[in-house]
């Protein structure tokens, strides 16, 4: 939303006043490095109460300001201004910084400049309100939570340390507090762990990536979302496992449990539940943005940056040139519900450990109750699905991820229930926009806004979410194609064809973009660039009938304009060079309409794909009759074959065969061809 600036305002130098800022910001950079004297540096921090850490985790949010400092304190907070240049009042340098954006969304829709109330859960006064069955789905979880901890025992380290502080630097973790536990986190501070000094040395990490390759994890591949990458799960890897348990106990348990005192009662209640190797190469180069499946999450670096081009943890309320890069060793850990991506790996490959971690004594009853409507929903129990969304959403209000799961079920019942289509798509898209009014910037929720106003035929909104959805999340190759899509609705055939050729950048396979991309290239005249896609949609996409179909069209196409030439020919040897190209263009035609005839499987389409092969065969016959009319008749025979009640396929053949001096031949197919005319008042 626009500010209003007041008039003693409108006279600010803005790029003054960034780069004032942004020197602060490199001054009070420097001196947290230098002094080392941050809240996870500091020993005598480590020891102090929780109180006292969360104030000097935030600079002078001391108790003995006033009111407007706090508020002009607060502004700068939200901005990312943590120091300001020496002799500088706070309170004008604070108006001037609210011309700036927010730039971290701090506390979603309930924060003001005094602060965020993120409020406690009380289950008992929820299960009164929402009844046993609510209660039951509480119990069901405990027990799911007991078993998947018992799990983690199995394979993964379980066991008691000392928590060690490791030095880290955070990062905030948007507008969204955590799903679980947000108020034991202790939200809105800076969530985000990110590794200042190595948790596993550069050796360890090298042996950890030899290891796994001994285990033969290039070899295979891993589904994150809608993206591959290759992989394995570490249940399955007993050599990398154990390396990866060493760990666990010596320092990574312990410097999380550190980090996060308010949530880790202690080492021991740390449970590693889901751990996956994953290797970024230029063919599996990123994952989609999505949230991790536990209370806390891990990722480690094993492969040094020198390895790739590329990369990165891609943490989306920050935005795209706010990568968080780590090289080999370094680690991030954070609440899993913080929405983030494995960035694009261009060349070189990069092996990280990506772990979804457990917390015994905390049972995550948002998150399970997501999970169990996700499945009600894979089954079909589309009311029981939309029960568990809205109990996780009593849970936690500001659950971004329960609000667009609830808009995904009404816009599938739009299509499944036509008679109340306008109810689900008015409730669908009531929902996501409660979820991007917690988070804007969630390019999924964007994507979403988009299909349902798309079904709601309202397609300039469509367009304009699709675009915002891109502003943020760049290379999605399924928001690009509905992009492009939307883009030739409404005419702008060119920024169409861009996003087709950015989809295409971000993932060569995918055939249905390259089909439309073929097509749009012919529409626009350039039949050349159109053969070029739909050649490469057959070769990534050999067992789909469409890119065959466009494929053969186009031959079709070029082979109709190339015979239409032959009647302007003034010498036989300009037309025997005319017959030769259009009798190539009508072969792969020809070729490429068979292939549909084998791949299509419902009557109608194979019946107008016959009728087109028979067009096709007829036109290459007569080519080739130009140079050799006895070489001809096989074309001419087998489309009266394909459709022996056509008249003009007979009087084709009939005539071919008079040319070749096959008389009696010619009298028969002359005769079918009376047969045929004499019915025809009759069809």
């Amino acid at each position: 939303a626009k500010r209003k600036i007041n008039a003693d305002e409108s006279t600010l130098d803005v790029a003054v006043l960034i780069r004032m800022m942004l020197r602060s910001l490199l001054l009070a950079l420097a001196t947290s490095r230098c002094a080392g004297d941050g809240i996870e540096d500091s020993k005598a921090a480590d020891d102090a109460p929780l109180w006292r850490r969360v104030v000097d985790a935030v600079p002078k949010r001391l108790s003995t300001l006033t009111l407007t400092e706090q508020r002009d304190r607060m502004a700068l907070w939200q901005r990312g201004i943590h120091a300001l240049p020496e002799n500088v009042d706070v309170g004008t340098y604070a108006r001037h910084a609210r011309l700036l954006p927010i730039l971290r969304h701090r506390g979603g829709a309930d924060c003001s400049e005094q602060g965020c109330d993120v409020g406690k859960v009380d289950y008992g006064a929820l299960t009164r309100k929402l009844g046993p069955d609510f209660a039951e789905a509480l119990r069901e979880n405990e027990r799911e939570h007991l078993k998947d901890c018992a799990k983690s025992c199995e394979k993964f380290y379980c066991g008691a340390a000392p928590s060690k502080p490791w030095q880290t630097r955070s990062i905030s973790m948007g507008s969204v507090p955590p799903e679980d536990f947000a108020q034991e986190f202790a939200f809105p501070l800076d969530l985000i762990k990110v590794t200042q000094e190595p948790i596993v040395s550069k050796e360890e990490a090298a042996r950890a990536i030899a290891l796994a390759r001994e285990e033969n994890v290039d070899i295979n591949e891993y589904t994150s979302g809608k993206y591959k990458l290759g992989g394995d799960w570490l249940a399955k890897m007993d050599k990398t496992r154990n390396w990866f348990n060493t760990q666990l106990e010596e320092n990574i348990f312990p410097a999380i449990a550190a980090s996060f005192p308010e949530v880790v009662t202690n080492v021991s209640t740390l449970r590693a539940h889901s751990v996956a190797m994953l290797k970024y190469n230029a063919t599996h180069p990123r994952t989609d943005v999505h949230i991790d499946n536990g209370v806390l999450a891990l990722t480690l670096a094993l492969s040094p940056q020198t390895d790739y081009e590329g990369g990165g943890t891609f943490f989306e309320h920050l935005g795209e040139d706010a990568l968080v890069e780590m090289d080999a060793g370094h680690a991030t850990w954070r609440p899993g519900s913080v929405r983030h991506g494995g960035h694009r790996v261009s060349s070189g490959q990069r092996y990280i450990i990506g772990a979804f971690l457990l917390l015994e004594d905390r049972v995550e009853h948002v998150r399970r109750l997501k999970n169990r409507g996700a499945k009600l929903r894979q089954k079909g129990d589309l009311n029981g699905a939309i029960r568990h969304f809205e109990w996780a959403l009593a849970i936690n209000g500001k659950c971004a991820t329960c609000l667009k799961d609830l808009s995904e079920l009404r816009s599938s019942l739009a299509d499944m229930e036509p008679q109340q289509r306008n109810e689900h798509l008015k409730e669908a898209e009531a929902f996501i926009r409660r979820s991007l009014d917690l988070l804007p910037s969630d390019s999924d929720a964007l994507f979403n806004l988009g299909l349902v106003l798309s079904k709601k035929g309202d397609s300039k909104g469509a367009l304009e979410a699709y675009e915002a959805s891109a502003a943020v999340n760049a290379d999605d190759v399924e928001l690009l194609y509905n992009l492009a899509m939307k883009y030739e609705e409404a005419n702008r055939k060119e920024e169409g064809i861009q996003a087709y050729r950015k989809a295409l950048k971000a993932q060569p396979s995918f055939g249905k973009a390259r089909c439309n991309l073929g097509a749009a290239l012919a529409e626009s005249g350039d039949l050349d660039g159109a053969l070029v896609e739909f050649l490469e949609a057959v070769r990534y996409d050999p067992s789909s009938p469409t890119p065959w179909q466009n494929l053969a069209v186009l031959y079709h196409k070029q082979g109709v304009s190339t015979v239409q030439g032959l009647a302007q020919c003034a010498s036989k040897e300009a037309a025997v060079e005319i017959s030769r190209t259009a009798s190539h263009a009508l072969g792969e035609a020809d070729n490429a309409w068979r292939k549909v005839m084998d791949l299509v499987d419902d009557q109608r389409t194979k019946q107008e794909t016959v009728t087109r092969l028979a067009q096709v065969l007829q036109l290459r016959g007569r080519a080739v009759a130009i140079e050799d009319p006895a070489a001809a008749l096989p074309h001419f025979l087998e489309a009266t074959q394909l459709l022996p009640t056509e008249p003009s396929a007979w009087e084709a053949l009939a005539k071919v065969y008079h040319i070749v001096g096959d008389e009696v031949n010619s009298k028969k197919a002359g005769a079918r061809l009376g047969v045929l005319r004499s019915l025809a008042p009759q069809r």
